[in-house]
């Protein structure tokens, strides 16, 4: 298994939205608090990469929520060229990583993908999607 985990790769991603700063605070007794939020835009910023074992490859921010256009573009520019053939991608059950156009760009390199199943803990997941690499005794 260990000469696996080379090979093995997760795409996550996660956003922040601009607008969510602390309303509240301290200050000196009878003294006003007075702060400044971030950027002065309020939007939506997303973060995506392939997590590995050793690093993280293909890291990207966008501005916005993900969609599958976005998704698409992130694959065919960002983690294609990454892959090497054979490596393993494991996605969650998201409609917008369910895109024939991504998946054909994967195959395209010679590296396969798997989804997590939904209704799981991220750890269930992953062992979930390694059971079918398990060899059967």
């Amino acid at each position: 298994m260990a000469n696996l985990l080379p090979r093995i790769g997760f795409i996550d991603e996660t956003s922040l939205k601009t607008n969510m700063v602390k309303t509240t605070g301290w200050s000196a007794k009878g003294a006003r608090l007075t702060d400044h939020t971030p950027f002065g835009h309020w939007n939506t910023q997303t973060f995506i990469a392939a997590l590995r074992h050793d690093r993280l490859d293909a890291p990207w921010v966008i501005d916005g929520a993900m969609n599958r256009d976005l998704f698409e573009l992130y694959i065919e520019t960002q983690l294609a060229p990454t892959l090497h053939p054979g490596d393993v991608i494991i996605l969650d059950n998201l409609s917008s990583h369910k895109s024939p156009k991504a998946a054909d760009a994967m195959r395209e390199v010679g590296a396969w993908f798997l989804f997590r199943c939904s209704g799981k803990t991220p750890h269930w997941g992953l062992f979930w999607s390694l059971q079918p690499l398990q060899p059967r005794s």
